[in-house]
């Protein structure tokens, strides 16, 4: 547990200078930890991709925003991995934060239905962080 929260404490020194910081859901911080230490450097470095591109939604950045009820999510999906990461955006003080709610299969739309019955803890732990 404390390599993982190492590891995201150096992704969010690093994405500062993109102006840009990850939160992992307590749900979606289960799901990093399920897959194995180079398939989470992988993940990690979509992430990554992700903020250099311009994480906020289009026309801002370079983020595609999901259909309801995930309208203000959007989706990083790696062609090299069949996976997906379903993320909010929040601009806060000219940061822009990923608030990740899951990572998972790209098979059919499991990743979607996760995240889709997710998203009430989820706002409920945003609401406890104060964001």
């Amino acid at each position: 547990m404390k390599d993982i929260q190492k590891e995201i404490e150096k992704l969010n020194e690093y994405l500062l200078r993109f102006h840009t910081q990850v939160f992992f859901s307590r749900n979606s911080l289960q799901d990093f930890k399920s897959y194995s230490k180079g398939q989470r450097k992988q993940i990690l470095a979509l992430i990554v991709k992700q903020a250099m591109k311009g994480a906020m939604l289009k026309p801002k950045g370079n983020g595609n925003q999901l259909h309801p009820p995930l309208h203000q999510f959007a989706k990083i999906k790696p062609k090299s991995m069949s996976l997906r990461v379903i993320y909010r955006l929040v601009e806060k003080d000219e940061i822009v934060e990923m608030q990740i709610i899951a990572i998972g299969p790209r098979d059919r739309n499991e990743v979607y239905e996760m995240a889709k019955s997710r998203i009430h803890l989820f706002f409920e732990e945003i609401q406890q962080r104060g964001t």
